[in-house]
């Protein structure tokens, strides 16, 4: 019996010992993959700290901004230019601004790397971080500029080249000094923004924009976007507040402890712009479909400046901050579909109105809108009313 007890007691911790032999084993190998993995994590990170040449260039253009400031420039040339769409053109316009834009964003920076080094949102540029030297930076405004400049006065037009160097030198020149010196640095710039917006005009028309029958539609862009800059870069300011200050730049919402003076500030712009369209549509420059289409961007960035005013927090104000894109894009789009140049009443050019006033696009685009219309399917259906007496009220040549 004894004999039988040892013999189990043998057994029992013989299968202790097999049972228990794989977990130093399993311990060696979570020690040595804990060793590992800060090698692993430190190869990771080297890969994010260390971008491509390409990525650091974007970065130093400020790419996305850049974009943004090219294609403000397009629905001028789109709506203005006499012919059919020139894609050399086209092609000249959106590369010479975003080359003359690369240019104007880097000098911004080069002049401001000791403030971006002081600021979180700015820290890990290329300039501050050393990932690109001075010279470097100059060497691309530099090229980047001259090649722009160049590319849009022989591609597009002198006088496009010009508005791009008027633009580059206002916005380095005086935006990017006054942002240390005075609040009202946000209107120069809003000015300074809004310039590539002419461009477009310029790069259909030339010099001749001044007198053209287009003048007042460039003047009616240039002004919105100047107003629409205003509340967009309150909201942008009033999000990184403490980072402005840092870097000790001078703004009207760094103040603003709460938001509602932010809010209040941007109103009055919001108002501004939401009779604009309902303006130019008035005075016959444009469709009533301009400001009816307008009316669903204008409610939504409406509705979060309200959501801003009551409720004042970090994300009620970037809703709003991503609002005013949304309003901008869409703003864009529905004044290259709807603004337009009133026809001569004289009968000796009304057979040429076709070809010096509206593009052969354009004019698709209006017959397919006016077959798509509720308003012109109910006149043409039931009435017979459709284009015998001018169409749809909201998208008819002449006004009501």
């Amino acid at each position: 019996m004894l004999a039988r007890l040892a013999s189990s007691r043998g057994c029992q911790r013989q299968a202790v010992r097999l049972c228990l032999r794989p977990r130093p084993a399993a311990s060696v190998s979570l020690a040595e993959s804990a060793q590992a993995l800060p090698a692993l994590a430190g190869r990771k990170d080297d890969a994010v700290r260390v971008p491509s040449q390409a990525q650091l260039y974007w970065k130093l253009a400020k790419g996305k901004l850049t974009l943004w400031v090219s294609l403000s420039a397009l629905p001028g040339y789109f709506l203005a230019l006499p012919a059919a769409v020139d894609p050399m053109v086209t092609a000249a316009l959106f590369t010479g601004t975003f080359l003359t834009s690369s240019s104007a964003q880097t000098m911004n920076q080069i002049i401001e790397v000791k403030r971006d080094s002081l600021m979180k949102r700015t820290e890990k540029r290329p300039l501050p971080t050393g990932q690109l030297s001075r010279a470097q930076a100059v060497c691309f405004a530099t090229a980047a500029g001259s090649a722009g400049l160049g590319i849009l006065a022989v591609g597009a037009t002198p006088a496009t080249a010009g508005i791009a160097a008027v633009t580059m030198a206002t916005y380095a020149g005086l935006y990017t000094p006054m942002k240390a010196m005075t609040p009202y640095n946000t209107h120069v710039g809003a000015i300074s923004g809004s310039l590539p917006t002419v461009m477009g005009f310029t790069a259909a028309l030339g010099a001749g924009l001044v007198a053209s029958p287009w003048a007042p539609h460039a003047a009616w862009l240039f002004g919105m976007q100047t107003l629409w800059q205003m509340p967009h870069f309150y909201a942008l300011a009033w999000l990184h507040r403490a980072d402005y200050i840092r870097g000790g730049y001078t703004m009207f919402p760094l103040t603003d402890t709460t938001g509602a003076a932010t809010a209040a500030m941007s109103k009055p712009y919001l108002v501004a712009l939401c009779t604009m369209p309902w303006a130019i549509a008035a005075f016959g420059q444009a469709s009533w479909m301009l400001p009816v289409g307008a009316f669903l961007p204008s409610a939504i960035w409406w509705q979060t400046l309200r959501n801003f005013e009551r409720k004042p927090s970090s994300a009620t104000c970037r809703r709003f901050f991503l609002g005013s894109l949304s309003y901008l894009l869409a703003m864009l789009a529905l004044f290259t579909a709807y603004a337009r140049v009133e026809k001569p009443c004289c009968k000796a050019v009304a057979e040429d109105d076709s070809t010096d006033y509206e593009p052969a696009w354009r004019a698709k685009m209006k017959s397919y809108l006016q077959d798509a219309c509720p308003h012109e399917q109910v006149c043409r259906d039931l009435l017979g009313t459709a284009k015998q007496s001018g169409g749809c009220p909201l998208s008819r040549d002449t006004p009501l």
